[in-house]
């Protein structure tokens, strides 16, 4: 082999070293454009939901702010409305018990002594069961006063 035969020989493989650079250095750009075009696409994509969630936000916001004021307003004219009802409740049932006293009575017109003895044991305890019924309902509201008093 020559000099100018070895010179060949590097010339070449030495061209053929840079055209292999080249073309990876066209992949690798290719590469990077590739990956540059998603991120835009992807930026674009959140750029959309923040404008989205930006322009959504405050009415919801305003709407949820709104129904918390009105379910306070609602469970504030509960409690006096439940204790109307509650009281109601006790009037009927008061009312019931005289009802029945009164047609025990009347039985008792009709049967007897010993079934005016009877009668007067229901009726006293059908009283002393409503009283310990609305005790209970007193205490209970008056617990339940004094918890959101604490809370």
């Amino acid at each position: 082999m020559t000099p100018e035969t070895v010179n060949l020989v590097i010339a070449v493989a030495a061209v053929a070293a840079l055209a292999v650079i080249a073309i990876s250095a066209l992949f690798a750009g290719i590469a990077v454009w590739r990956v540059s075009r998603d991120v835009r696409g992807a930026s674009r994509a959140l750029t959309r939901v923040t404008d989205v969630i930006n322009g959504e936000l405050p009415p919801t916001l305003k709407q949820l702010r709104t129904t918390s004021t009105n379910l306070s307003r609602i469970s504030a004219e509960l409690e006096p409305r439940l204790e109307r009802v509650d009281s109601l409740l006790d009037e009927a049932d008061a009312s019931v018990n005289s009802l029945r006293a009164t047609i025990e009575a009347a039985e008792d017109i009709v049967r007897g002594p010993a079934a005016a003895v009877e009668r007067a044991r229901r009726t006293v305890s059908a009283a002393g069961k409503g009283i310990a019924r609305g005790a209970d309902r007193l205490m209970r509201s008056v617990e339940d006063r004094a918890s959101r008093g604490r809370g």
